[in-house]
C-alpha cells in the first residue's frame, strides 16, 4: 500500500494553478466571443434599420455618421477579440493582428487629406495623387488666352436669355431660351470645352462672349473671365484672400454680377470688388466685413451682389441679421446700411447671422422690395433706404448656425416659399399690408422639402427641389408632396421650357420633366470630375456653363431643330483687332 502510494503522481502548486486557470480563461474567452457575436448582430440589425427604415431629419448625413461609428467600433472590437480572447494560439493571433494593424496604419499614413460630400460622405485623397493646385498650375502654364478686347469695344446688352447674375435676372432659376434635346441616347449633350479651374463654389455669370466666375488659386481669390465660346481666359483679377473650412473646403462661394459694363464680385472673406467687364481693370475694392467690424460666417460670406440702378447691394450681416449695405456703383461709397449694422460695440459683433442666400428684388402687395433670407429668417428691405419693412422668423441649424441657403420663391397671391435643411423643412407664407403695417401668415409648414445647398424652382404652381438630395414635387397651394424620386445629391436645379436641368453633386447633368403627375428622367450624363459639385450652373441659349471645385465646362444642350438665339460678339469687333 505504501509502494502504490509512493508511485502516484504528485500534483504541484503550479499544476494546480494552471488547472484552475484554464477553465477561467476558457470562460472569459467564451464570454468575449458571445459579446463579439452580439455586437456584430447588433451592427447588422442596426444597419438594416438605418438604411432601410430610418428617415433622419438631416438625410443621409446622420445615416453615414452612424455607419462610420459602427465601422470604427467594430474594427476595435474585432481586433481586441483576436488579440486577447480568440481560441487560437498566441502565434496565430499575432500573425493576424499585427498585419491588420500595419495595414490600417499604412492606409492612414497614405492619406494626404479628406474631403466631405454634402451628406458627410468621405472623399479620400492619397499622397500619390497629384494635388489639384498642381494640376491647375500645369494647365495654366499651357492654357491659351483669348484675344484681348479693347476698352472702348461695344458692351453687350443684357437680354432675357442671358444669365448675367446668380440664377438669372430674377434669381429664381427660371431660364428663357431654346428647347433642349430630350433624346440623349441619340443626341446627347455635346462638350464645347472643359478644363481645370480654381476651387470654390461660385457659378458663372454669362453675357455675350463673357463667362465670369470667382476661383481660389493658392492664397488668392481670382475673378476669372473666360471666353464663353472657347473657355480660354480673357482676363483675371486677383487679390489676397484664402478662406478654408474643414467641411466645405476652400474658396469663394458667391457669383459675380455683370451690369452695364461693370462686374461686381463678393469674396468669401468679404472682399467686394468692382471691375471693368471688357478688361478686368479694377475701379474700387472694399471689405464689407472689416468695414462693418463683423466676423466672418462659419462657412464664409456667400451672398452675391444685387445691382439696382446706382446701388450695389450686398449682405454683410450682423449679430441678428438686418445687415444689407448699399454701395455707390461708381465710387464704392456707402449709400445706406441696415439697422443691424448700426450701434455695434467697438470690439465688433460676437457673431454674424447674414445667412447664405443672396438678396433679390421682388414685388409683394404692389410694393417693390428686397428679400434677404438671413440667419434668423426672412427679411424685407426698402430698396431706397435700407429700412426693414417686415421680418418672418425661420431658423435652421440650431444655436447660432442660421444656415439658410435656398433662395425664396415668390408665388402669385403675394406668397413666399421658404426651405432649409438641418431638420427645418419648408413653409409657405402670405405677405400682406394694411396701411403701413406689414404682416406674414404661415399658410402651411412641413418637412417635405429640405434644401441644403440648392434652391427650388416654380412651374405652373408646383415647386420642384432637392429634399436632402432627392428630387421632390410639392403642390404650391397645399404643400402636399406629389412625388419624390431621383437621388441627385446636393446639386442644383434650373427650369426651362417645362423641364428641369439638374447638375448632380457627383458632377452629372440630368434632364427631368417638370410634371406633377410623375417623375420622368429624360437623360443623365457624367460631365465633371469629383463628388462635390455644389456650384449652380448657368444655362444661356441652350449652352450649360457649369463648374465645381475642380473643373469648369460648357455643354451644348439645345435641340437640333431649335431656333438658335444670336449672341452678341465683342471679340471680332474692329476695336479688338
Amino acid at each position: 500500500m505504501s509502494s502504490a502510494s509512493e508511485s502516484s503522481p504528485q500534483i504541484t502548486p503550479t499544476d494546480a494553478s494552471e488547472s484552475t486557470e484554464r477553465p477561467r480563461k476558457s470562460g472569459i474567452s467564451l464570454a468575449a466571443t458571445r459579446i463579439l457575436l452580439g455586437w456584430l448582430l447588433f451592427v447588422l440589425v442596426g444597419q438594416i434599420f438605418v438604411w432601410g427604415f430610418w428617415e433622419p431629419p438631416m438625410g443621409m448625413s446622420l445615416q453615414l455618421l452612424v455607419t462610420y461609428g459602427m465601422v470604427v467600433v467594430s474594427t476595435v472590437v474585432c481586433l481586441t477579440w483576436l488579440a486577447f480572447f480568440a481560441p487560437l494560439s498566441r502565434t496565430v493571433r499575432a500573425a493576424i493582428v499585427v498585419p491588420s494593424l500595419l495595414l490600417i496604419g499604412a492606409f492612414i499614413g497614405s492619406v494626404r487629406d479628406v474631403e466631405w460630400t454634402g451628406d458627410m460622405g468621405l472623399i479620400w485623397h492619397f499622397k500619390w495623387d497629384k494635388p489639384h493646385q498642381e494640376k491647375l498650375a500645369e494647365y495654366l502654364e499651357t492654357a491659351e488666352t483669348a484675344t484681348p478686347v479693347s476698352a472702348d469695344a461695344e458692351i453687350p446688352e443684357v437680354t432675357p436669355e442671358d444669365m448675367a447674375e446668380y440664377r438669372g435676372p430674377r434669381r429664381d432659376g427660371v431660364v428663357t431660351g431654346p428647347e433642349l434635346t430630350t433624346d440623349w441616347s441619340a443626341s446627347p449633350p455635346q462638350e464645347i470645352w472643359k478644363h481645370p479651374c480654381g476651387e470654390g463654389y461660385s457659378s458663372f455669370a454669362v453675357l455675350g462672349d463673357f463667362a465670369i466666375t470667382l476661383e481660389q488659386r493658392g492664397d488668392e481669390e481670382v475673378v476669372v473671365c473666360y471666353d464663353a465660346a472657347t473657355g480660354d481666359t480673357r482676363w483675371t483679377h486677383a487679390y489676397p484672400a484664402a478662406f478654408d473650412e474643414a467641411m466645405g473646403g476652400p474658396g469663394p462661394r458667391a457669383t459675380p454680377t455683370i451690369d452695364n459694363g461693370q462686374v461686381f464680385s463678393v469674396g468669401a472673406e468679404g472682399d467686394l470688388v468692382c471691375l471693368d467687364l471688357l478688361t478686368g481693370e479694377p475701379a474700387w475694392h472694399v471689405n464689407i466685413l472689416k468695414q462693418n467690424n463683423l466676423p466672418n460666417l462659419e462657412w464664409a460670406i456667400s451672398g452675391s451682389a444685387l445691382v439696382l440702378g446706382e446701388r450695389v447691394i450686398v449682405n454683410a450681416g450682423g449679430p441678428d441679421g438686418n445687415g444689407l449695405v448699399a454701395y455707390d456703383r461708381n465710387s464704392g461709397e456707402v449709400i445706406w446700411k441696415g439697422a443691424g449694422l448700426k450701434d455695434l460695440p467697438p470690439e465688433g459683433a460676437s457673431r454674424n447671422w447674414a445667412g447664405y442666400s443672396s438678396p433679390m428684388l421682388v414685388t409683394l402687395d404692389g410694393v417693390e422690395q428686397i428679400l434677404s433670407f438671413e440667419g434668423p429668417g426672412l427679411r424685407s428691405y426698402d430698396p431706397e433706404t435700407g429700412e426693414s419693412l417686415w421680418f418672418h422668423a425661420f431658423h435652421s441649424g440650431g444655436g447660432d448656425a442660421g444656415i439658410n441657403v435656398a433662395q425664396p420663391v415668390v408665388l402669385e397671391g403675394d406668397r413666399v416659399f421658404l426651405s432649409a435643411s438641418y431638420g427645418r423643412g419648408c413653409a409657405m407664407l402670405k405677405v400682406s399690408r394694411s396701411d403701413d403695417e406689414w404682416k406674414t401668415e404661415t399658410l402651411w409648414d412641413n418637412k417635405f422639402m429640405r434644401c441644403k445647398f440648392t434652391s427650388p424652382v416654380l412651374y405652373e404652381g408646383n415647386l420642384y427641389g432637392l429634399d436632402e438630395g432627392i428630387l421632390v414635387c410639392l403642390d404650391g397651394e397645399t404643400g402636399k408632396r406629389l412625388w419624390k424620386r431621383g437621388r441627385y445629391g446636393h446639386g442644383q436645379v434650373l427650369l426651362t421650357n417645362g423641364q428641369l436641368v439638374i447638375v448632380t453633386e457627383d458632377g452629372e447633368i440630368a434632364l427631368v420633366d417638370a410634371s406633377p403627375d410623375r417623375f420622368n428622367e429624360l437623360g443623365v450624363l457624367k460631365v465633371l470630375e469629383g463628388s462635390k459639385t455644389w456650384n449652380p450652373p448657368a444655362l444661356v441659349r441652350g449652352r450649360l456653363y457649369l463648374r465645381n471645385h475642380l473643373e469648369a465646362a460648357c455643354y451644348d444642350l439645345h435641340a437640333d431643330d431649335a431656333t438658335p438665339i444670336e449672341t452678341v460678339s465683342t471679340s471680332s469687333s474692329p476695336d479688338s483687332e
